[in-house]
């Protein structure tokens, strides 16, 4: 079996590693002026109303009407007998 031989520390491959870039941002400023115009026109209009006025006269009647039946309820009223008296004992 054969050995390797070992390599010293210094003479092993170098590991690199790539961190993300930083950025910086600088911001500058500047000015200018711009002019805006904003026209503005007074129309002014009179105005007339007509009023026109209408009337609806209205009046308003009552009527009633009655009405009347007639029936013939027989010989003797009803409340003979719920008072007790009997036709048959009725004085003629």
């Amino acid at each position: 079996m054969r050995r390797r031989p070992c390599m010293p520390m210094n003479t092993m491959p170098t590991k690199t590693v790539f961190h993300p870039t930083k950025c910086k941002q600088v911001n500058t400023c500047s000015e200018s002026v711009v002019n805006h115009i904003h026209p503005s026109h007074t129309n002014c209009v009179n105005h007339h109303l007509v009023k026109n006025v209408h009337y609806y006269p209205h009046t308003t009647s009552n009527q009633y009407t009655v009405d009347q039946i007639n029936i013939n309820g027989g010989p003797y009223p009803p409340m003979y007998n719920q008072m007790g008296m009997n036709p048959v004992n009725f004085p003629r």
